[in-house]
């Protein structure tokens, strides 16, 4: 949970002081709490998860301790656009076999990391699976299908979803930092048409097909990280099936896949090269998902930070 979270003075910030937490850091210092506000320990391990294990059914469990209700105005962990849509996002690390399918990364795909297999499962956070969440307002997945829908009509996704698809969740760095976004001027392209494969009373089924360039131009003489002259990139083809149910009047499924290869130097603050770097382009790919709401992780602001949503323009577009 963001300093600025533990630092709180409502419910929630006290929930966390309670419970012993630390600051958070850019290095990815944390803590591990319960439902009912034991800390189990810093960062995910074995042994923490022994340690949840081990504690009784009810404080496994949310309402597993006693957590005062938040009045009105007093959260300052932003929730979710009310009637909106919340996408799961899933990014991974990849390589590729002598074919080029995609296949799991191992130490030696790594030149900071090679022969240390010791280090490599310990940092295995940093090649995912990583879990973001995309927020989308009524208005704009309305906007979606809105309209007498033909079959064979193709519709262009709004410039204000595709921006923030792209800038804050087509972001490969998430794989190492929570706050991770583009810049704006970084965005090169992106766009995003619905096809109408199927329209009638019950259901609208909408085929996405897309493209998105974010960073620098691909030069494969310069791409020689880590540590090389390249400037970080990534782009990706976007391919993805949207569907309403016209008698629930919900979107029911929001599945999207961007592909996407990486390269250059990622940096750290110091600009200098992060182990994670690889030498050529490398498949990360990322997936987008419906989130069903079962789950309260699935209340999380977009990168783990509510000031994506309040202070860095998230709903809003470029001029």
């Amino acid at each position: 949970m963001p300093t600025w979270v533990l630092r709180a003075k409502n419910p929630e910030g006290e929930f966390l002081r309670a419970c012993g937490c630390q600051w958070v850091t850019s290095s990815g210092y944390m803590d591990c709490v319960s439902a009912g506000g034991k800390n189990l320990g810093h960062f995910p391990s074995a042994k923490v998860l022994e340690a949840f294990r081990k504690l009784p059914e009810e404080q496994r469990k949310p309402g597993g301790g006693a957590i005062a209700d938040l009045k009105a105005g007093e959260a300052v962990v932003p929730e979710p656009p009310k009637n909106g849509l919340v996408l799961k996002v899933h990014t991974r690390a990849m390589a590729r076999d002598g074919k080029g399918a995609f296949r799991n990364v191992t130490v030696e795909d790594y030149p900071l990391k090679k022969g240390n297999l010791k280090t490599f499962e310990e940092h295995r956070h940093y090649f995912g699976p990583n879990t973001d969440y995309m927020w989308i307002t009524e208005a704009e997945w309305r906007g979606l299908i809105a309209g007498k829908l033909v079959k064979g009509e193709k519709r262009e996704v709004s410039k204000a979803v595709v921006e923030r698809l792209a800038i804050f969740h087509l972001m490969p760095r998430r794989l190492t930092s929570e706050g991770a976004s583009w810049g704006k001027t970084q965005l090169k392209t992106a766009r995003l048409t619905l096809i109408v494969d199927e329209a009638n009373e019950s259901k609208v089924r909408l085929r996405a097909v897309g493209f998105a360039h974010l960073g620098s131009a691909y030069d494969e003489s310069k791409a020689t990280s880590p540590n090389g002259p390249l400037p970080f990139g990534y782009e990706s083809p976007l391919h993805g099936i949207v569907e309403y149910d016209r008698k629930k009047d919900a979107i029911t499924r929001f599945d999207l896949i961007a592909p996407g290869d990486v390269w250059g130097r990622w940096g750290d603050a110091n600009n200098n090269s992060q182990t994670v770097e690889r030498p050529g382009r490398n498949p990360i790919p990322i997936a987008f998902e419906l989130a069903t709401g079962v789950s309260p992780t699935e209340r999380i602001p977009p990168g783990g930070n509510g000031s994506y949503v309040e202070k860095t323009g998230y709903f809003t577009t470029s001029k």
